[in-house]
């Protein structure tokens, strides 16, 4: 499935997922956890309902958020993010997990 919503409005959302997970433990936010946000994030709702209206494949809603987290991390692996400086990175279990940088 080709992306079928904006980067520019789905980052800022898994942004502020990060910095709400973080601040309720302290420790890297997994991948998974920043999906889970999405998955029941109104506004994040709203942008993986349309993007599934849009596909051309059928496809889940969990499969779509995942795409959204999968993205944000991979424009920051290749150094086109204006959000890595906000964000340390460590790998777990083969995904980026996040955390602010203070």
């Amino acid at each position: 499935m080709e992306a079928k919503w904006s980067h520019d409005d789905v980052f800022p959302i898994i942004a502020r997922a990060i910095d709400e997970l973080y601040g309720g433990h302290q420790s890297f936010v997994e991948h998974d956890a920043i999906v889970d946000f999405l998955l029941n994030d109104s506004a994040a709702q709203n942008h993986i309902d349309a993007a599934l209206a849009r596909a051309e494949t059928e496809r889940s809603r969990e499969w779509v958020a995942h795409n959204m987290v999968a993205w944000f991390s991979q424009r920051i692996t290749v150094g086109e993010s204006d959000w890595a400086p906000r964000f340390q990175r460590q790998q777990i279990r083969g995904k980026w997990a996040y955390k602010p940088i203070s």
